[in-house]
């Protein structure tokens, strides 16, 4: 029994342009022959109320004419048939925007890039961990379309106070994430403005060559001794050299190759950055690499024939300083030391930034604070404090 629908497709939008309203079917402004990014569907038919639809039978926005068009059709039958039921869509529709079971589908789109490699599993948790811990708590069931600037101001008030500037500064960072990939999916048309978060400048803290020695002084193994001086004189982050393999180093040339890593203990044929740095062997690094064995597994640091994992090169490297008196982690007493050292030395960050693998120069300006032997010269010669002559 026909009930005499009466519907349309519309936009709540106006032209970019002119600022003129949208006309005619297809939809288009008559003057810049423009589109709108999104429609709604407006209907209503003798006994019912007015419905507006702004997302089809799947949840998905209805970003198209088309997609519009053929959602008015699909109900106009359905009420041709008796067989329209306006909860059931209503109920689709206001699901998929809700926040909690949005970000389980956000989510799921992670760990399909997870699954390819594109983002690792460690950054995959972490953002598990936020969703879990304060996203759902907070934002619960509000709508994803509703959300606005003083939603996420609130939301940075919220975070409960004991949090470091720089967790709170990840948090907001991938909810801002978040919120631009809707964006940018047109499940959302209007992108909140975030508050500005200062994380704080982190201290980098280094160590002498001198001191550097004191901690290998206390490794007997000659396998953690090289890997420790492989950090120290190549400047590789530690899961870079845990991936070296044999093949990667040209004894001949003097060259070292650095084009993996490992994310935790998981192997990734590729960098952190996604690049491949080709660096000049150290002669003391090279010296103590030749006197290691080779292993048939082709890893060069290796621990009963397997890659060092995380956990010992931090427990090794632990043990070893706290018996040299030094109090300095494993990155900071290498990568970090060897660009302070560098930077004391007068090499330009250029230099060494391309030594690292940064690939912005504010990367290594970090390290440019570190120059206080040329700072001295501000003092003139104070000869208890300049640097001794050899």
């Amino acid at each position: 029994m026909n009930l005499c629908m009466v519907g349309a497709v519309r936009t709540k939008e106006k032209c970019p342009r002119c600022g003129g309203k949208f006309a005619g079917e297809p939809l288009r402004c008559p003057s810049c022959l423009t589109t709108p990014r999104r429609y709604f569907v407006d209907f209503s038919w003798p006994g019912q109320g007015r419905i507006k639809l702004y997302t089809d039978q799947q949840g998905y926005p209805l970003d198209s004419w088309e997609r519009a068009n053929r959602l008015l059709t699909a109900i106009r039958y359905e009420i041709d048939q008796g067989k329209f039921d306006p909860e059931e869509y209503i109920k689709k529709e206001i699901q998929s925007f809700r926040f909690d079971y949005y970000v389980q589908e956000w989510l799921s789109r992670r760990q399909q890039e997870r699954d390819r490699g594109y983002i690792t599993k460690s950054y995959l948790t972490e953002i598990k961990g936020y969703v879990r811990r304060y996203y759902i708590p907070f934002f619960g069931k509000m709508n994803m379309r509703d959300l606005r600037e003083g939603h996420i101001e609130d939301f940075r008030n919220w975070l409960p106070p004991h949090l470091s500037a720089k967790t709170v500064y990840n948090i907001m960072g991938i909810l801002h994430k978040l919120l631009r990939d809707a964006y940018r999916r047109k499940d959302i048309l209007v992108l909140p403005e975030f508050p500005k978060v200062e994380k704080g400048e982190p201290v980098t803290r280094w160590i002498t060559e001198e001191e550097q020695l004191l901690i290998l002084a206390q490794m007997k193994d000659p396998v953690r001794r090289a890997f420790y001086l492989f950090l120290m004189k190549q400047g590789c982050r530690p899961a870079e050299a845990r991936a070296m393999r044999w093949e990667n180093i040209d004894l001949k040339n003097n060259i070292v190759r650095i084009s993996a890593g490992f994310n935790r203990n998981e192997y990734k044929p590729y960098t952190k950055e996604r690049d491949v740095r080709y660096l000049p062997l150290h002669p003391e690094v090279k010296k103590a690499i030749l006197a290691l064995p080779r292993q048939l597994s082709g890893w060069v640091f290796t621990s009963q024939g397997k890659p060092l994992t995380q956990c010992m090169v931090s427990h090794y490297w632990r043990r070893a300083a706290k018996r040299a008196g030094i109090n300095v982690n494993c990155y900071e007493g290498t990568r970090h030391s060897l660009a302070s050292q560098a930077i004391n030395r007068g090499i330009s960050e250029r230099k060494i930034g391309d030594f690292l693998g940064h690939k912005v120069l504010t990367s290594t300006r970090r390290y440019a604070k570190m120059r206080v032997e040329a700072l001295m010269e501000v003092w003139g010669d104070v000869p208890n404090l300049s640097p001794k002559k050899k």
